[in-house]
């Protein structure tokens, strides 16, 4: 293990008013969104962090400041939003393969895999991703009635 790698730390998310505050923070500065593509007040947010979907949630941690947050999710997505360091991101995920296995595959629910979404312009997260050897394995689109 490196040096970098001992700075960088996944806090358990357990709803404190602090944690929240935090995950707010890195919320509204986040550059790059999937599935929260609207602004979300604090009422909003402490909502959904009191009866999150995640299977855990964690705060990432470098040093003692606060870079970004990581979930996993009961489908075996892995979410890591950074706001600073992005060269992390390897250092994250190994973090995470370390300390949790992919639930077992349920056939056209859940594959045996941890997954990644991320927004198609987030290169940097790409080029992070295929330093990691990680395959792309799908494109995703959104489809709107008309």
């Amino acid at each position: 293990m490196s040096l970098i790698d001992n700075t960088i730390t996944l806090e358990k998310v357990t709803g404190t008013d602090d944690q929240i505050r935090a995950l707010y923070d890195i919320l509204i500065k986040r550059t790059y969104n999937i599935s929260n593509t609207t602004s979300t007040s604090i009422e909003e947010h402490i909502k959904f962090a009191q009866n999150h979907p995640y299977r855990i949630w964690y705060l990432v941690k470098a040093n003692s400041d606060y870079i970004g947050s990581a979930y996993l999710m009961e489908n075996n997505c892995v979410g890591i939003n950074l706001i600073t360091n992005f060269e992390l991101f390897p250092i994250i995920v190994n973090k995470i393969l370390k300390k949790h296995k992919p639930l077992e595959e349920i056939k056209s629910v859940r594959p045996p895999y941890f997954y990644i979404n991320i927004a198609p312009e987030n290169k940097q997260i790409e080029a992070q991703l295929i330093k990691l050897d990680a395959q792309k394995i799908q494109s995703t689109f959104v489809l709107t009635s008309t």
